[in-house]
């Protein structure tokens, strides 16, 4: 039993010289809010109508999710001013922000993974996404038959058919994204021959399509349907039919940040909850349907 006790011995002395190292941690949100009397609101310019550049600094559906929190964080700290500032940013550059605490909050388009937990953490959701096709309307027909879940060619429903309506296409998306990630899996999966594409914004890959250099351009559907709506060669696209990924979009924080991220909940709830949601949702999207009311009221926490 003699030998025993250096190795007891070593390790009291191991734990009280844990205990005794200072504990450094990066401030919390609140708290440097509350000194800094600042709110930095990072944002991704072309994801309207989640977000966009706007003459007030930023606009859309997240920015006004945003700004209410912003709100709520006032009245949280009780402070008489809270300058808020809005940044703009991509996705892969604001997750980086937001770990950083460079921003308090990424609002957009940002879909919740769990690779991107690794880094920051996400509130509830706050719109349910998912991946679209934009195509020319005189795309190629078995194309566009694949893309809108279809055969791509009379005869039994292989995979090599679906392979060959995919194959000797170009395809673009948005760089750094999960849609980038999907199309590439799927590809590869397939085992399809085909090009894939990064731009650097949404304008740069719908303007791809209408000018031929591209077969499709994959992104957020809604977010797709915004640029047709908008374009002046809005004739000339067509949006597939088929959704082909749900992912839920969230606003992004700072991991280990329980206090900031339960205002920010908390805010949406009491939206979710409130008579002003269906008009704020149909601004955007549309009215609402039952469905997606209710699937709001489950992510609302009371």
């Amino acid at each position: 039993m003699r030998h025993l006790q250096p190795i007891r011995t070593s390790a009291v002395v191991i734990t009280m010289a844990l205990l005794m190292m200072p504990v450094t941690t990066v401030a919390q949100t609140l708290e440097r809010i509350k000194s800094s009397g600042t709110l930095n609101i990072g944002f991704v310019p072309d994801q309207a109508p989640f977000s966009s550049a706007a003459a007030e600094g930023a606009s859309g559906y997240s920015i006004e999710l945003c700004q209410k929190v912003a709100e709520a964080t006032k009245a949280k700290l009780r402070l008489r001013e809270l300058q808020v500032n809005f940044l703009s940013t991509t996705i892969q550059a604001g997750l980086e922000k937001a770990s950083s605490g460079q921003i308090d909050l990424l609002c957009g388009a940002v879909t919740n993974t769990l690779k991107r937990r690794e880094i920051v953490s996400f509130s509830m959701p706050i719109f349910n996404g998912g991946i679209g096709a934009l195509m020319r309307l005189d795309a190629p027909p078995a194309l566009v038959r694949v893309l809108n879940g279809e055969e791509a060619y009379s005869g039994p429903i292989w995979r090599a058919t679906i392979r060959q309506g995919l194959a000797d296409h170009t395809y673009a998306v948005d760089a750094g994204t999960t849609t980038e990630a999907w199309v590439r899996e799927k590809v590869a999966g397939l085992r399809v021959i085909a090009t894939i594409v990064t731009v650097d914004d949404h304008e740069k890959g719908i303007e791809m399509v209408l000018n031929g250099e591209a077969d499709a351009y994959f992104a957020d559907r809604e977010v797709l349907r915004e640029y047709v709506n908008r374009s002046e060669r809005a004739d000339e696209l067509t949006i597939a039919d088929r959704q082909f990924t749900y992912e839920p979009l969230a606003l992004a924080l700072a991991r280990n940040n329980d206090d900031f991220r339960l205002v920010v909940d908390t805010t949406l709830s009491n939206i979710y909850h409130s008579d002003t949601f269906i008009d704020l949702y149909t601004r955007y999207f549309g009215k609402p349907s039952e469905f997606t009311l209710k699937l709001f009221k489950i992510y609302a926490r009371d």
